[in-house]
């Protein structure tokens, strides 16, 4: 379960990635584009045939005037003096790696994502600036929390101290679970509802992998690096909460700390490789809640207790063997270290609502451990957390100021363009057989777009807080969280969107069969109508929605029905095929380094296997780009 908004299952929604390494392939068709209806200045004569290469100011005359701010732009991202057929990445990009710099305010830049989102910060600025009636009471109430929220930490106080009180590991369970409607919580594990991916009408529990301070479980094989900054962390939030101990025994805070890290260091170790987890069939485990151990059942009927009456819940479990482990565990753990990590991952959790004073604490932890930039001033937090838990209303008013009719109904054209490529390159294709692509054909022809914003949205069954932060909070927790387990069971909403409409990015829901464009990405620099040329508009949005498009046959999408089902629609033949075209891809993705900011130390390669979803996306959504691109331009050569 999330705090705001509660998630889908990571592995049946995906979300573009990129920003400069797609600008290689943008230059590349746009180039491809401009070469051909450019004046020729320069050529080079081979025995077979003579290439022209254009200049800019060639560039510069042969389109309309409202372009040259597109053109210029594009030239400045480019390095001109080096031979693209040598270095092309650095032919396309050089002129913007050496413009930009990372500065403390950013956790990354690039050439689409960050623009559009200090796009979006000023529209949305210009929102906020109105006071628009259920928002501002939020936000100013946000605003005005003081530096230690007295109210919050009494509370977390309290529960700290029903916590000591505890004299068995079920009766911690089921307290934790129940911390996890109520205070958004999570320890041992992480849970959360989601479709039923061989019913993909029906919505189940999942039970997932979780538990872990640090983002990722590899981490905790680095003691010398991750321990300080969590011994530091853990000392800090103690002396904010007046020393109050996350553990009934007398021990100081760097104890406190080795105890967390070493207990969940072994969480880490029972934990599978994200890597494994991208399979949907190998990870497709499904149990009523009776069958799976007791500790989980003790755990989440903490959070239900009616699911202690009804033992025939169904349960996914994407990694039995680290239920079995984590049983293990605990089962061998004592009470008081179990105690000890609970307690801090309570006031972990909830330190960005106890005051200013311990979100500067979370945060300071996370930089250490995540490079994250900067502390946010107070304004910013409390904007991003409106579009957190507000995120639907907010997103109606950004429709509203910022999105256009004819907007929506040109991104449609544009879809089903790249949807057109997708079709004849499913028939091209040699190495599918009939029965295969029929249903790849049938795929493409049933999948529903969604672009801009959600229709509507329930508002608020209550009023909010001007002067009440935490409050607040509260109450949207409980509502989001009671929202989320209250679909268990339920119909499957596949009209819902999981993305609000201010958000710079996209997705592919590989269940519902539908790819999801919000209003926020259909602007400059991705997308202009008349401000772009035709081609960059392929060559921009175009790509995204290719990408989007070609997840429904990655890796993992390529295993969902054109219904949104779990299903083996691939004859045995053609799935090896696929595997063994894939690999090349596994491949080369695993020979990139991963270099320091300097370039001086190679930090480790790229894992191609886990990214592997995302590589045959950016190579597909180029590819379908391109194609609907020569395509379009068949039909009108002005293009």
């Amino acid at each position: 379960m999330q705090s705001a908004v509660a998630g889908r299952p990571a592995w049946v929604k995906y979300a573009v990635v990129g920003g400069v390494i797609v600008v290689a392939g943008i230059v590349g068709v746009v180039w491809n584009s401009i070469s051909v209806q450019a004046t020729p200045t320069s050529s080079t004569t081979t025995e077979n045939q003579t290439t022209t290469t254009p200049t800019p100011a060639d560039i510069a005359t042969s389109y309309p005037p409202q372009y040259a701010e597109f053109y210029t732009s594009m030239f400045a991202n480019m390095d001109a003096t080096v031979d693209p057929c040598e270095d092309f990445y650095q032919y396309a990009c050089g002129g913007w790696l050496d413009a930009n710099d990372l500065t403390d305010t950013d956790s990354y830049i690039d050439t689409s994502f960050s623009i559009v989102n200090k796009n979006n910060d000023k529209i949305i600025h210009d929102i906020m600036a109105t006071k628009p009636d259920v928002i501002d009471p939020f936000y100013q109430a946000c605003v005005a929390e003081p530096a230690v929220n007295g109210e919050a930490v009494a509370d977390v106080t309290t529960q700290l101290r029903h916590i000591a009180t505890l004299d068995s590991v079920d009766a911690l369970l089921a307290y934790a679970g129940a911390l996890a409607v109520t205070t958004t919580t999570k320890s041992f594990l992480d849970i959360d509802v989601g479709v039923d991916p061989k019913n993909a009408t029906v919505n189940m529990l999942y039970l997932l992998q979780g538990g872990l301070t640090l983002s990722s479980a590899e981490y905790y094989a680095n003691a010398a690096k991750y321990f300080g900054p969590l011994n530091e962390y853990i000392a800090n939030l103690s002396a904010a909460l007046d020393h109050h101990p996350f553990q009934t025994r007398n021990h100081g805070s760097d104890m406190i700390a080795q105890t967390i890290f070493d207990f969940e260091a072994q969480i880490a170790n029972v934990s599978l490789p994200r890597a494994q987890l991208r399979d949907p069939w190998a990870t497709y485990h499904k149990f009523d809640l009776q069958d799976v151990h007791p500790f989980v059942a003790t755990y989440v009927q903490g959070m239900n207790p009616l699911w202690g009456t009804n033992q025939t819940v169904p349960v996914l479990v994407p990694s039995p063997q680290f239920l079995e482990g984590l049983a293990k565990l605990v089962a061998n753990t004592d009470l008081a270290v179990l105690k000890t990590y609970v307690s801090f991952h309570l006031v972990h959790t909830r330190s960005p609502v106890l005051g200013d004073t311990f979100r500067v604490l979370t945060h300071n932890f996370r930089s250490a451990t995540e490079g994250l930039p900067a502390v946010e001033s107070r304004q910013v937090y409390c904007t991003n957390l409106v579009k957190s838990y507000l995120g639907e209303y907010l997103g109606q008013l950004y429709l509203d100021k910022a999105f256009q009719p004819s907007v929506k109904a040109q991104a449609k054209a544009l879809i089903q363009q790249i949807e057109d490529a997708m079709t004849d390159l499913i028939h091209q294709v040699d190495w599918l057989d009939a029965p295969t692509r029929r249903v790849a054909l049938d795929k493409v022809a049933k999948i529903a777009n969604f672009v801009g914003g959600p229709d509507s949205f329930e508002p608020l069954p209550f009023p909010l807080n001007a002067t009440n932060f935490y409050q607040n909070v509260q109450t949207l927790d409980s509502l989001a969280n009671n929202a989320t387990l209250n679909k268990l069971g339920n119909q499957v909403d596949h009209t819902k969107w999981t993305m609000f409409a201010f958000t710079a990015n996209a997705y592919n829901d590989a269940t519902a069969n539908k790819m999801v464009f919000p209003a926020a990405f259909l602007q400059k620099p991705v997308y202009g109508a008349s401000e772009f040329p035709a081609v960059a508009n392929y060559a921009r949005i175009g790509v995204v929605m290719g990408h989007e498009l070609t997840h429904g046959f990655d890796d993992r999408g390529r295993n969902f029905d054109p219904s949104g089902q779990l299903a083996h629609w691939w004859t045995a033949d053609v799935k090896d095929k696929f595997e063994s075209n894939t690999q090349c891809l596994v491949d080369q993705y695993s020979t990139f380094p991963v270099e320091s900011l300097d370039k001086k130390t190679v930090l480790g390669y790229v894992n191609g296997r886990m990214t592997l979803g995302e590589n045959i996306a950016d190579n597909g959504g180029l590819k379908l780009a391109y194609m609907a691109y020569q395509k379009a331009k068949q039909a009108d050569p002005t293009i």
